[in-house]
């Protein structure tokens, strides 16, 4: 390019000396022109030069991050398939609700287990559909995770489905903040619990059919020691009576002596009726009752109750209490039960025991974990190394004549009070076995 400028420029040169007159100054200015003039054009190509380079630069930026894009729109749309399987296919119920509580959408396992169709079930309220006992709970939860006062929430309820029935669930509820043009939302995730609770039920109401059982059997047993126990106050009624219609039957009637004998009758009346009300309330059905339980006075009943047995077999009995008092939330009955079974093993495990102390301890103290913790300590011979893991078996007996239902239903009716009962080998001599009744 440069030699082609110079012939041309040479040729202008030579044209103007051939065809005008010869000027020195004139030559000098159109060749400092011609050089002023190949300057810039090179200036410029330089310059187009460097525009060319940062175009190609941006030109492939441009087309690196389009794979980039369309890498990440690839990958999105590979994730929303993944979700939207899970969505339709998992078996675990999911909705979407505003403020209200009113379904936005909801996947095919919750329509199911609400008994709703697809269209149907938008705009159904999770409060509404709650039982009516706990909507104001679930209200003040959904407010709560709007307004930002709870992060989340965990629950266990019950909702009304459509046909009428009831939907046991267990529920996780958490807010989904603003965005875009769709304001926060709530993300509900509903697991059906109904079999299981129902099978909870079942299993509750078995175990508290097999208590009864174990109670009419243990009763069985102490038919002689009942027996012995209504006959004396019974005899002392007859006695009084007798002896006040003597008091009566003289020429000078002793008033005083009549009050008395009458006195004396309706306290051994009352004591049998006492022992009869036990026996009728140790063998009622039932669910669990909790109430206040004085615990002295319940082993003091529970003892009595025992008395002849205890002394037809030559058992002493200590027992140590806490002071104060303690008193404890629970089922009277049951726990009575747990603890009459706990001493009839105690008692026939030392009943053939030969030139031996037989002594029963009967220990309360707090437990570690809040509650009480109750021990029933024999002096007999002890559990056999072994059995700890069948000891606690249904049917599982080491007596000849047992039904091995006794520590079962124990520790049943221990753990529904939510509990534990255990054999403590590190006690001593003979077998001590302990649970615990925590607060409620």
């Amino acid at each position: 390019a440069d030699d082609a400028l110079r012939s041309n420029l040479l040729e202008n040169l030579v044209q103007d000396y051939l065809i005008k007159p010869f000027s020195a100054q004139e030559l000098c200015a159109r060749a400092r022109n011609l050089v002023t003039v190949k300057r810039t054009v090179d200036i410029l190509q330089r310059e187009l030069n460097s525009q060319a380079s940062d175009i190609l630069e941006l030109t492939s930026g441009l087309v690196e991050s389009r794979k980039t894009l369309q890498r990440s729109f690839t990958a999105l749309q590979v994730s929303d398939r993944r979700w939207l399987g899970l969505y339709e296919n998992t078996a675990v119920g999911i909705a979407l609700a505003d403020r209200e509580g009113r379904i936005l959408s909801a996947n095919p396992a919750l329509q199911r287990m609400l008994g709703y169709g697809a269209d149907e079930i938008v705009g159904v309220s999770l409060i509404e559909i709650t039982e009516p006992s706990e909507r104001a709970t679930a209200q003040r939860n959904v407010y709560g995770l709007f307004d930002g006062e709870l992060p989340g929430y965990k629950t266990q309820k019950r909702y009304e489905k459509k046909d009428g029935g009831y939907l046991w669930a267990n529920v996780c509820a958490s807010r989904i903040p603003a965005m875009a043009q769709d304001g926060p939302m709530l993300a509900v995730i509903v697991e059906d619990v109904t079999l299981r609770m129902e099978a909870e039920r079942s299993l509750a109401a078995t175990r508290g059919e097999l208590a009864r059982v174990a109670r009419f059997t243990a009763m069985g047993e102490l038919v002689a020691s009942i027996a012995h126990e209504i006959n004396q106050p019974l005899s002392a009624v007859i006695t009084n009576s007798q002896a006040a219609l003597r008091w009566l039957a003289r020429p000078a009637p002793d008033l005083g002596e009549v009050e008395a004998a009458l006195q004396r009758v309706n306290r051994d009346a009352s004591l049998a009726g006492s022992v009869i009300s036990r026996i009728r309330g140790f063998l009622r059905a039932g669910e669990i009752r909790r109430e206040p339980v004085d615990v002295a006075r319940m082993l003091d009943e529970l003892l009595q109750m025992l008395q002849a047995m205890l002394v037809e077999a030559g058992v002493q009995v200590r027992v140590e209490l806490p002071v104060p008092t303690p008193c404890l939330i629970a089922d009277a009955v049951q726990l009575q039960q747990v603890i009459l079974n706990l001493i009839v093993n105690a008692v026939d495990a030392m009943r053939d025991l030969p030139g031996r102390e037989r002594l029963l301890h009967i220990r309360v103290e707090p437990a570690s974990a809040g509650g009480l913790q109750f021990s029933v300590q024999d002096s007999g011979p002890g559990v056999p190394e072994g059995v700890e893991a069948k000891l606690f078996d249904a049917f599982y007996t080491t007596k000849q004549d047992g039904l091995g239902m006794g520590l079962a239903i124990s520790r049943g009716i221990v753990e529904n009070h939510g509990g534990r009962l255990w054999l403590e080998r590190s006690a001593g001599p003979g077998a001590c076995f302990r649970f615990t009744i925590p607060d409620n």
